[in-house]
C-alpha cells in the first residue's frame, strides 16, 4: 500500500512538473523611436553639419523560448507614427497606430533564429529584433 501511494505521488509530481513546463512564455515589447540632431559633428578632420538620425528599436531586441512552448508578446508602440512587428517564419504580421498596445500569440513549433522586424518602414531605419526558439 505504501508503495502504491508512494508511486501516485511521484506521478502526481511529474505531472505537475510537465504542466509547469508547458507555460505560456510571456513577453512585453515596447516600440520606442529615438530621434536625435546633431548641429554639428567633426569626424576625422570632416565637419558634418546638421544630421538627424532616427531609429526605432524594439526593447527588448530579443527573445528565446524553448521550442514546444506557448509564446504571448505584447507589444506596445511608443514610436509618434504607426510601425509593424512581424515575425515571418511565423506568420506574425502586426501594426500598430501610435500608442496603441497588441498581444500575438503563438506555439514556438520551429527552432531556429527568427528576425523581428518592421514591414512598414525600410529596415534601415529599424534596428531589427530576433526569436531565438532553441530545443
Amino acid at each position: 500500500m505504501k508503495i502504491t501511494k508512494t508511486l501516485a505521488g511521484v506521478a502526481c509530481g511529474l505531472l505537475l512538473v510537465g504542466a509547469a513546463q508547458a507555460a505560456e512564455h510571456k513577453f512585453n515589447v515596447v516600440i520606442n523611436a529615438y530621434d536625435t540632431n546633431a548641429p554639428e559633428l567633426k569626424i576625422e578632420g570632416v565637419t558634418v553639419k546638421n544630421v538627424r538620425a532616427f531609429n526605432v528599436l524594439n526593447e527588448p531586441d530579443d527573445i528565446v523560448v524553448k521550442k514546444g512552448e506557448s509564446v504571448k508578446i505584447t507589444i506596445e508602440n511608443k514610436s509618434p507614427i504607426s510601425e509593424g512587428f512581424s515575425i515571418d517564419a511565423y506568420g506574425i504580421k502586426e501594426v500598430l497606430k501610435a500608442g496603441e498596445t497588441k498581444t500575438v500569440s503563438f506555439k514556438a513549433d520551429k527552432a531556429g533564429a527568427f528576425v523581428i522586424w518592421c514591414q512598414l518602414h525600410p529596415k534601415n531605419i529599424h534596428l531589427p529584433g530576433s526569436l531565438n526558439v532553441v530545443d
